[in-house]
């Protein structure tokens, strides 16, 4: 005799083995009228169902919904007991993050390092501070594949004109050198992409396919658990282990193919086009844009990019920065990250500080030309061991990047070099002979240059002569200044920059995104007042500066100094608008001053106690 609750409690079991989860149901009975609720016996094991699909959702990740209290008590214990195991946070409970069970502590000597052992597998590991597991982490390479994702994948590189007209808003005058390194920043964009080896290109090309089967996703899902976990196996120990460890294994199969060689290079017909790179040195008189066109060039690129200075480095082992600082610069520019400070273009400024000077009796020139010396793997290509991030180099804690796909331009006023160049064409200067006892290196030139000057010659034609001259320069004018021969012969694009002309100053003045002038009417606009300066003012203002022969930095010199007077006077009074003139630049008159009509004195001690108030809403009003 069959219960009608015994057939209903074998289809609820088979319905609860396709996945239905409940642990109420109404039910209808066979013989009578009408609907009753009935509860489950208790021979039903309702209860080992739910923590079995809690088990299943714990492991998965993903929480499904229950509906009894005790299923979501056990979630959340399921939660809890997931929080404490493989990755470590969460709880004081470590568990393996290969099979899942609880690992026991092992005792040391050493107390700072804990060691960990798994019962079940017998696994040793190591236990890692958070600032340990964060360097793994930078550590850990990425695929070439993903590095060219991050740096051709975004966008394709801007063009040259594009470039040039981002300079050209910033920098007046200087087109040869504008477009020089405009087409060299191009290049470098399609070097970089050249040279990535061809797997790996392909890699990228090809997209991933989005559809996983649900074996990878677990494999992935353990293999970014095992990444990101807190323990570190011991290599050795482990009956499973590799010598390398972990991490080493890890890196072994991320690593690129490998270039043919041997018998391979001498089989193979087809040979791979390896584009090699240009290096640049900028010359040109002090203040006509050199630092200012780096500047400018690095914020319009993708690639990481380090402005250094020559004249703080000295050679391996003596006090200063060592030649390696400036890769550390670049990779720091990159965020740490090797890939991208490889593919990164490096900006020497004030190169002609590290001449070599003649005539110093001394065993080494230590921030001369033991620079160049050590600079010179470093333009070719080779790796560089750079100290990683908050370390010192002493510990012997190093980062590897390879120079190889870096570019450098190098920048230098090197004054003096048109009397070598002068010299050497067999032509006289402008006004005087050229002495036939001129020594060499960068001190002579500089004394020669000095020497040579005057102010009863023409500084419009002396400017001229100059440029004239550094058109003509060469290797040997270089290697005459006091560069040696190794370190000229890798920059092998010279480009000389003219000097700046009283129309160029006046545009300067004016034009560009950033002018002197504009600055100052800025600063005046914050006090509730106009600052008018005509074109004759400009022209006398750009004229001074030409004498001074300091090129743009002349330009504010003579603006502080002409409108100190004006800036002491306009705060907290009534004046408008101030005017300079052709007059006030020579000295002649004084700034005028115009100033708003009178008020009456409560309407005057009203607006001196808002004036104050107001003053940060005027600023940003000013900048807008």
């Amino acid at each position: 005799m069959s219960c009608p609750c015994t057939s209903a409690a074998r289809l609820f079991l088979n319905t609860a083995h396709r996945g239905l989860s409940c642990s109420r149901i109404q039910f209808f009975s066979l013989s009578r009228q009408g609907s009753r609720e009935t509860h489950l016996p208790p021979r039903v094991r309702v209860r080992s169902f739910s923590e079995t699909a809690v088990c299943f959702a714990a492991k998965d990740g993903t929480t499904k919904d229950s509906g009894s209290d005790g299923g979501k008590k056990s979630i959340s214990e399921g939660k809890r007991t997931s929080g404490s195991g493989g990755s470590g946070k969460g709880g004081s409970q470590l568990r393996c993050p290969k099979c899942g069970d609880p690992c026991t502590h092992v005792e040391t000597f050493v107390s700072s390092t804990r060691f960990v052992k798994c019962e079940k597998c017998h696994h040793f590991f190591v236990v890692l501070s958070e600032t340990d597991s964060k360097k793994g982490l930078n550590k850990e390479p990425e695929s070439a594949a993903e590095a060219v994702k991050l740096a051709f994948a975004q966008k394709p590189p801007p063009p040259p004109k594009k470039i040039y007209a981002y300079l050209d808003k910033y920098v007046v005058g200087q087109s040869y050198a504008k477009k020089v390194l405009a087409v060299a920043v191009y290049n470098h964009y399609k070097r970089i992409y050249n040279n990535i080896p061809a797997g790996s290109r392909q890699q990228v090309e090809v997209e991933k396919q989005p559809s996983l089967t649900p074996r990878e996703l677990e494999m992935r899902r353990r293999e970014d658990e095992y990444r990101f976990t807190k323990l570190l196996q011991i290599a050795g120990i482990s009956p499973h282990g590799n010598a390398l460890g972990a991490s080493m294994q890890q890196q072994t199969s991320q690593q690129a193919p490998q270039e043919r060689r041997g018998g391979e290079v001498l089989d193979s017909t087809h040979a791979d086009i390896k584009l090699e790179k240009s290096n640049i040195i900028l010359l040109g008189p002090t203040g006509s844009g050199k630092t200012l066109l780096a500047q400018t060039l690095a914020r319009c690129l993708d690639v990481p990019f380090a402005i250094c200075d020559c004249t703080t480095l000295t050679q391996a082992g003596y006090v200063g920065e060592d030649i390696e600082s400036v890769i550390a610069k670049l990779l720091q520019d990159a965020n740490y990250s090797v890939e991208k400070a490889q593919q990164g273009i490096v900006f020497l400024d004030e190169v002609d500080k590290i001449g070599s000077v003649p005539g110093i009796h001394q065993l080494r020139d230590v921030g001369g030309e033991g620079v160049q010396q050590g600079l010179l793997k470093l333009l070719e290509g080779t790796i560089v061991n750079v100290p990683e991030k908050n370390s010192r180099k002493l510990r012997g804690e190093t980062v590897q990047v390879d120079t190889t796909n870096i570019l450098f331009v190098a920048s230098g006023a090197f004054n003096g070099l048109d009397r070598i160049i002068s010299r050497r064409k067999n032509e006289k200067y402008l006004g005087f002979g050229t002495p036939s006892n001129l020594g060499k290196g960068r001190r002579a030139a500089a004394a020669a240059d000095l020497a040579n000057t005057s102010g009863e010659t023409d500084t419009v034609a002396e400017i001229e002569e100059k440029d004239r001259l550094l058109k003509h320069v060469e290797a040997r004018d270089l290697i005459e200044f006091g560069m040696i021969p190794e370190f000229v012969g890798r920059l092998p694009v010279v480009v000389p920059l003219h000097s700046l002309d009283e129309e160029t100053l006046v545009r300067i003045l004016t034009e560009p995104r950033n002018a002197v002038v504009p600055q100052y009417q800025a600063l005046f606009s914050m006090d509730k007042c106009d600052l008018n300066v005509t074109q004759d003012a400009l022209r006398a203002i750009a004229r001074m500066a030409l004498e001074r022969k300091t090129g743009a930095r002349g330009l504010r010199s003579i603006m502080e100094k002409l409108l100190l007077e004006p800036m002491f006077e306009v705060p907290h009074s009534d004046i408008m608008a101030v005017e300079l003139n052709k007059d006030v630049v020579q000295g002649k008159s004084q700034p005028r001053y115009i100033r708003a009509p009178a008020k009456e004195s409560a309407e005057e001690e009203y607006d001196s106690g808002i004036e104050e108030e107001n003053w940060p809403r005027q600023a940003d009003a000013a900048n807008n």
